[in-house]
């Protein structure tokens, strides 16, 4: 089975000839699609207070700044930058730490006594997807992330290219952005709002809105 790098699956699509009805400068500027990714609630939150705080320090902050908004941006930088020759072995390693650390479920082994006949048991071991039990009672969020269709394209070809040096793992566009967007909020956790990131955002925010 070809592997889909994200819940649209626009580059096997144009792949197999599904092209966009629509005219070549119409697909390009403004056909927009929806990507949903899942965080933990507290992560959404975080967001949040790190916008409402972008609000209270700047007058000049765009309308419309939200979560959405936030992930487009950090998605489009980190493009940019891709675009600039960054090394896709380093990337690769940075999406890889990321998935480990922000995505996916601890195991750990467990022996277990399995009868063999009647009177003869062995020792066997599995691996269990073990949650924290405050992770485990975690909400969950859903963000809805508007981009247009090029970028999204544009980003299933990228980790296409990726594959060789992503040691045998698949990353789709929704994991991409949930790290980018994960990472960010590691930052915060960290070193707090600081003026520099928040004008960093500003900056960005005014050159691409």
């Amino acid at each position: 089975m070809k592997k889909s790098y994200s819940s649209l699956n626009l580059l096997q699509q144009k792949l197999q000839g599904i092209s966009s009805s629509k005219g070549f400068f119409e697909y390009i500027f403004s056909n927009r699609k929806y990507l949903t990714i899942v965080i933990g609630y507290y992560d959404y939150l975080r967001g949040k207070v790190f916008i409402e705080d972008m609000y209270d320090m700047y007058e000049d902050v765009p309308h419309g700044f939200d979560l959405g908004v936030l992930i487009h941006l950090l998605y489009k930088d980190f493009m940019t930058q891709i675009k600039k020759g960054d090394v896709n072995k380093q990337v690769a390693g940075f999406l890889l730490s990321g998935k480990k650390q922000f995505l996916q479920v601890n195991k750990v082994e467990k022996r277990v006594m399995k009868a063999l006949s009647q009177n003869l048991f062995t020792f066997e071991s599995i691996e269990e997807d073990t949650f924290e039990e405050e992770v485990e009672k975690e909400k969950k969020a859903y963000l809805t992330i508007r981009i247009k269709e090029s970028e999204i394209l544009r980003g299933e070809v990228f980790l296409h290219d990726l594959t060789p040096y992503l040691k045998n793992q698949h990353i789709t566009i929704e994991e991409l952005l949930t790290i980018l967007y994960l990472d960010f909020i590691h930052q915060i956790k960290e070193q707090g709002n600081s003026v520099k990131v928040q004008k960093n955002i500003l900056y960005h925010l005014k050159s691409h809105l």
